[in-house]
């Protein structure tokens, strides 16, 4: 390197163009599907991959789905108010795991409710630590 070279020193000076930054390939703006009631999906950008048009089978009605995400949190409910988090609790949040991968996506309000339940379970006292765990975990999933 030339000693004699000017250094370049970063400054937020150096990024007065970073409002010209290309959104293609991660665009923003309003939600990108809403529900049966009209409330918005948690998804703020739409999916950059059209999943459910590429599937070699046909996929359930959104009413379908609806009905599955509100049996796994009916049933998840139940677990928590028993006290029995393993392996009740634990089994429901695998199923809402396994919804969730499906790349089905729940509405704002539930998946902000969802966080804060996994917040809660992650922290409480006398719960044992892998299962601690494993809602930390789904904290961490519900929060990306």
């Amino acid at each position: 390197m030339d000693a004699s070279a000017p250094k370049t020193i970063l400054t937020s000076d150096n990024f007065a163009h970073a409002s010209e930054i290309s959104r293609a390939t991660s665009p923003g703006g309003e939600p990108a599907a809403v529900n049966g009631e009209g409330e918005p999906k948690a998804r703020v950008r739409p999916r950059t991959y059209p999943y459910f048009q590429y599937l070699p089978y046909p996929l359930e009605d959104e009413s379908e789905r609806e009905r599955t995400l509100h049996e796994i949190l009916n049933q998840l409910y139940i677990a928590i108010e028993a006290g029995d988090f393993s392996p009740g609790a634990v089994h429901w949040t695998r199923e809402l795991r396994g919804w969730l991968s499906l790349k089905f996506d729940p509405t704002r309000t539930e998946r902000i409710k969802l966080v804060k339940l996994y917040y809660e379970l992650s922290l409480a006292p006398g719960i044992d630590p892998s299962t601690s765990e494993r809602f930390a975990s789904m904290f961490m999933l519900l929060t990306k």
